[in-house]
């Protein structure tokens, strides 16, 4: 088997963010930066690009130079990418690419941003990065409507597209169906990735199957130290590593990425929480956003019992859509009803 078109994508500094809300402190992220990259992880993601003011310690950065101070100074085979959410950091935002700080921005955007979504990625193209296209939530798209999409980001040669499990639920046959149509669309030399969550313990098995899948097509996995990001997390570096130095080659350093950690990411683990849960394994087995879990239970106490009858009421339409007013109208709805 060809290894040599599988590479591995560290999101712990952005993912990671959205359980300390992106206070991880300059040491943190220029530790974790630079032990990434030396333990020869082929993309590592420093940050979330956002147009609020910056705060000593972030992860959020406001300006693209700003993060030229937190990447390693040798990037050895690395590429080093940040996200950009298109409601949050617009293409005048932008400045051009110099080559100091990152090599490449992640769009990421829902079903009904894709106009904005589209010309933003026209613009980080224009400035000189590395355009990676990061549609959220794929399986809410059916399959005329992603091979559209598919046909529209071809039109923008980027550099990867990534099918998104925004939600955790997502299994390999899934991974296929949506893979096939990329591969059929986008030009050979585009990579596709994937991203992962947790909430029902696929991420692992799906990203195992992917590495084993017979292709030429270039393939990227996203992953987190300690499986660390929203909710229940996502796929484990320190797994995916493992298993790929196991079955392929010795690529990875797994003790530097077990230092790193031990020293970096233990010590958050102690005061905040995330990864699997039954609650959120029910979001997933629902084909819910996990935030109906997260919201709902910040308000309430309810027992797993519960929390799936209450999961029913949800309209099809809105279960990957969720404001926490409607989270707890809901769950007024499911206490009167249930009295």
């Amino acid at each position: 088997m060809n290894t040599n078109n599988i590479s591995l994508l560290d999101c712990t500094l952005r993912d990671g963010g959205y359980i300390t809300k992106w206070d991880f402190g300059e040491e943190v992220i220029k530790g974790v930066a630079q032990a990434l990259v030396d333990a020869n992880l082929e993309y590592v993601e420093v940050g979330y690009l956002n147009n609020k003011p910056y705060e000593e310690g972030s992860a959020l950065f406001h300006d693209i130079n700003q993060m030229i101070d937190f990447i390693p100074k040798d990037r050895k085979n690395s590429t080093i990418l940040a996200m950009a959410d298109v409601t949050q950091f617009t293409k005048e935002d932008l400045v051009p690419f110099d080559g100091r700080s990152i090599d490449g921005i992640r769009v990421v955007f829902y079903k009904h941003q894709i106009e904005e979504a589209l010309e933003f990625c026209k613009a980080v193209k224009e400035n000189g990065y590395k355009l990676f296209v990061q549609p959220m939530v794929t399986i809410d798209y059916t399959i005329q409507e992603y091979t559209a999409l598919a046909e529209r980001i071809h039109e923008l040669e980027p550099f990867a597209v990534s099918i998104v499990d925004s939600f955790g639920y997502m299994n390999k046959e899934d991974f296929r169906r949506y893979f096939t149509i990329l591969d059929c669309v986008l030009e050979r030399e585009t990579v596709i990735g994937f991203h992962s969550h947790n909430n029902m313990q696929l991420a692992f098995i799906t990203a195992q199957d992917i590495m084993d899948y017979k292709t030429s097509r270039n393939l990227m996995i996203d992953a987190s130290l300690y499986g660390m990001g929203r909710a229940a997390g996502n796929l484990n570096t320190e797994l995916i590593t493992n298993y790929y130095n196991m079955s392929y080659e010795q690529r990875y350093d797994q003790h530097k990425i077990m230092e790193t950690i031990s020293r970096y990411i233990m010590p958050i683990a102690q005061t905040h929480k995330w990864g699997y849960d039954p609650y959120l394994f029910l979001t997933g087995q629902h084909h819910c956003h996990p935030n109906f879990a997260v919201y709902l239970l910040e308000e309430h106490e309810i027992t797993v019992e519960d929390f799936e009858r209450y999961l029913l009421l949800i309209p099809d339409e809105m279960r990957t859509k969720c404001r926490k007013p409607y989270v707890l109208d809901l769950y007024e709805k499911f206490i009167a009803e249930n009295k």
